[in-house]
């Protein structure tokens, strides 16, 4: 489907293990269970649980379960079996019928649940499917929205209100979703980023409105970290895949990925609460392991490997997302902050512009040794980069011109002789490392 990513080699890539047909067959699963009633089931279930006795529990689940998940199925289904269609309806103009009948049912369910006197986030839960719905109807008429990544992000913001962080859970399908309904060529990018993005923000503004008419201003903070965390990563993997099909040289696509994601990560570990981060850089993780599983042509992938690393492309993607995350493991459990923020920064801008610098500048290269594959090439133009823009980042937190310099031409230095792949850790530890001594000294 993506071109030759997919042949059945031993060659060390990710989605070259994987036949072309397994990876088919697990996006159409993937489609057919994350639709938009049956992913309602869990966060129903769950809201409702927690706050019912165990009879009002079965009632009002019964009642969500008729009206968000059996009746809209039981529509798409005999729909599309009219219509000799798909079950997902992928011709827009199939969608117009029962998109009216399932709003009707989601209206009928609010006021099912209103009567029935269920839990307010259920009933306003239930109200969000029948206006995100309604408002998917008109999108529709111009424009294939994903219902998909809609259907995911609604209850996971239904389900973070409820429980805070710990609800999100649910949104870490979100990637593998968007995965399927792109790669099976049902939706664009854009499309699923929408749908996602539609989802969440209409989802939460709808709820914390029914929460405020009853008196209740629940902090909204960690939900608006939230909305840059799950959809961020598709938007920047994206562009760059994009960019990539535009023409736009590899090396740079990757290194916008790089610089754009790092930086994300620190302004998460400086500004946002701690379990944002976590799911943030958790989110990331997954969206970066399903473009290795995709291969070649799939555009999360095409923009973020270098075929120039072939056949390790997957590998030298692997290895500087594990570096990163070993070191800001390692920082984090031993210097907190600022140092694990200057240490992500560094990493951040100084690898992100030394490659790009050094391709357009470089005149004095060297050699550097790699795990795997052939030596890589640097160039002194491109560690003197790294110097500087470390040297930089390093003053705004210390204000000492001084000690930026010296830490910076260490930096530069490690970045240089550090094997491939390895250098977002080295760099990383040895920028905290220098934060905490002088933080030490300075007490």
């Amino acid at each position: 489907m993506f071109g030759n990513a997919d042949k059945v080699s031993i060659r060390p890539v990710l989605g070259r293990f994987v036949a072309e047909g397994t990876k088919e067959k697990l996006a159409r699963a993937v489609s057919n269970i994350a639709q938009a009633p049956i992913i309602s089931i869990p966060a129903f279930g769950l809201i409702n649980y927690f706050s019912l006795d165990f009879y009002g529990f079965v009632f009002m689940t019964s009642l969500c379960i008729l009206f968000a998940g059996v009746l809209p199925v039981l529509v798409v289904m005999l729909w599309s079996r009219n219509k000799k269609s798909e079950s997902d309806l992928p011709q827009k103009e199939d969608r117009i019928a029962p998109l009216v009948i399932v709003i009707t049912i989601y209206l009928a369910g609010t006021a099912a649940l209103y009567a029935a006197g269920a839990p307010l986030l259920s009933t306003a839960l239930m109200f969000c499917y029948f206006s995100n719905t309604l408002i998917v109807f008109f999108i529709n008429i111009f424009w294939k929205i994903s219902i998909h990544s809609m259907g995911v992000m609604g209850p996971t913001v239904a389900l973070i209100f409820a429980f805070g962080a710990p609800g999100a859970f649910l949104g870490l399908v979100l990637p593998v979703v968007m995965w399927s309904r792109i790669y099976l060529k049902k939706h664009t990018i854009s499309q699923v980023i929408m749908g996602a993005l539609l989802g969440f923000v209409l989802t939460a503004a709808q709820i914390y409105l029914v929460y405020a008419q009853s008196g209740i201003r629940p902090d909204i903070t960690l939900i608006l970290w939230l909305v840059y965390a799950f959809i961020g990563p598709s938007i920047v993997l994206g562009a760059a895949g994009i960019m990539n099909g535009m023409g736009v040289l590899d090396g740079y696509t990757r290194k916008f990925f790089h610089f754009i994601g790092f930086v994300s990560i620190a302004a998460f570990l400086r500004y946002a609460p701690a379990e944002a981060a976590m799911i943030f850089i958790a989110l990331g993780i997954v969206y970066v392991g399903i473009a290795c599983f995709s291969g070649n042509g799939f555009p999360w992938f095409d923009g973020i490997r270098r075929k120039a690393d072939s056949p390790n492309e997957t590998i030298y993607v692997i290895m500087p997302m594990v570096s990163t995350v070993l070191g800001l493991a390692v920082c984090w459990a031993l210097f907190g902050h600022p140092a694990v923020e200057v240490g992500m920064l560094c990493v951040a801008v100084g690898d992100a512009m030394a490659e790009p610098m050094g391709v357009l500048f470089g005149r004095h290269k060297y050699k550097v040794f790699s795990l795997m594959g052939s030596p890589s090439e640097r160039s002194v133009e491109g560690s003197l980069v790294v110097l500087l823009s470390c040297s930089a980042i390093i003053f705004l937190f210390t204000g000492s011109p001084i000690f930026s310099l010296a830490l910076g031409a260490i930096l530069s230095l490690v970045e240089a002789v550090s094997p491939r792949g390895t250098d977002n850790f080295t760099v990383f530890l040895v920028s905290a490392v220098g934060i905490a001594i002088r933080s030490m000294i300075a007490m």
